[in-house]
């Protein structure tokens, strides 16, 4: 069987997971499939407004994708309620879209969480933007198509230092990170910057089953993803490792899982 160990020791967003995710892909399904799958996959949310940029971009000198999505028309500020109806009245599977709403639900009840809010009428300030959406649906769609039975996540970068959002400034990991971070293994390093985003771990809190070192198998292909962040100075990326595994050795459950159902 196969399956995806994500490697978040220097960090995780969404936009450094589906780089990751979507060039493993390439290289285990062949130019093509993997970037352009995903455009195609994401037309079918049946939202307007926004594109996507690939580019390649050198982080300590390893050649890692990156992914822009550009918004090319104002989008309204949308709810927790509204993000659900996109994904459900889209044309994705059944399981991507079960996979995104989880994943947007945790965001949502973290955000309500922390602000003492209603999880219907959170509003996604810094996460409400189309990014959000295409981050989320994106990793699911992709996760189907590296047809991955399995996720295993390595120990997660959290940072250290302060993070100033529209709240004011918050030390790291903000509280709606802080929130998202449970059940998963992770630590912080002494980089002074925030390296794990909400969206990044919403994704990790849904498709991650176990938390631990890479699973034996052989590797199949290995995607490289960096965020928008990500420099030499701060050479952040996610590694997304497609391995074929042996059935019925499945990798061992720690105690606490990763995941959670909705």
């Amino acid at each position: 069987m196969r399956t995806l160990y994500l490697d978040c020791s220097s960090g995780v967003s969404g936009d450094m997971l589906l780089s990751a995710m979507a060039h493993a892909l390439e290289e285990t399904a062949g130019p093509g499939n993997g970037f352009a799958r995903l455009g195609e996959s994401l037309d079918r949310l049946g939202l307007a407004g926004f594109a996507l940029h690939w580019s390649q971009k050198k982080v300590g000198g390893i050649a890692t994708w990156h992914l822009d999505v550009e918004q090319t028309a104002d989008q309204p500020l949308r709810t927790y309620s509204n993000l659900v109806k996109i994904v459900e009245d889209s044309a994705l599977s059944p399981e991507e879209a079960k996979r995104a709403i989880q994943a947007l639900t945790l965001l949502g009840r973290a955000e309500a969480k922390v602000h003492g809010v209603d999880l219907e009428t959170v509003h996604f300030h810094e996460i409400g933007a189309v990014d959000t959406i295409v981050d989320v649906v994106g990793a699911m769609v992709l996760l189907e198509a590296l047809e991955a039975v399995e996720t295993v996540v390595s120990p997660v970068d959290l940072g250290s230092g302060f993070v100033t959002c529209a709240h004011g400034k918050m030390p790291v990991p903000a509280p709606a990170c802080a929130e998202l971070a449970k059940g998963l293994a992770t630590f912080g390093s002494d980089c002074g910057m925030e390296r794990a985003t909400p969206t990044g771990l919403a994704i990790l809190r849904t498709i991650a089953r176990d938390c631990g070192p890479q699973p034996m198998g052989r590797v199949l292909a290995v995607g490289y993803g960096s965020g928008g962040r990500s420099c030499d100075e701060q050479p952040t990326y996610v590694r997304a490792f497609l391995l074929e595994t042996v059935v019925g050795k499945k990798p061992v459950r720690h105690h606490h899982s990763a995941h959670h159902h909705a």
